[in-house]
């Protein structure tokens, strides 16, 4: 009985343990991203960037971080 309640107790912490750190990970990851994906909906708009309509998040973090440096430096964007 004891090693059920210990089994149950460690799989109830490493279930809040999961959702903390996903929620660490990925909320600013979020933030990060929105300025790049409303970007990104502008362009497409004006029928340029067609090919980034559908990326995975590593793509799109990727393409933020070079956009925002271009951004900082005063650079056109050559995405």
């Amino acid at each position: 009985m004891v090693g059920i309640l210990f089994a149950i107790k460690i799989v109830i912490f490493a279930l809040c343990a999961g959702a903390v750190i996903s929620f660490i990970i990925f909320v600013p990851l979020a933030i990060y991203c929105i300025p790049y994906c409303l970007w990104v909906g502008f362009q497409n708009n004006k029928g340029k960037c067609l090919d980034r309509k559908k990326e995975g998040v590593a793509k799109t973090a990727k393409h933020a971080t070079i956009l925002y440096s271009h951004w900082i430096r005063g650079k056109k964007p050559s995405l």
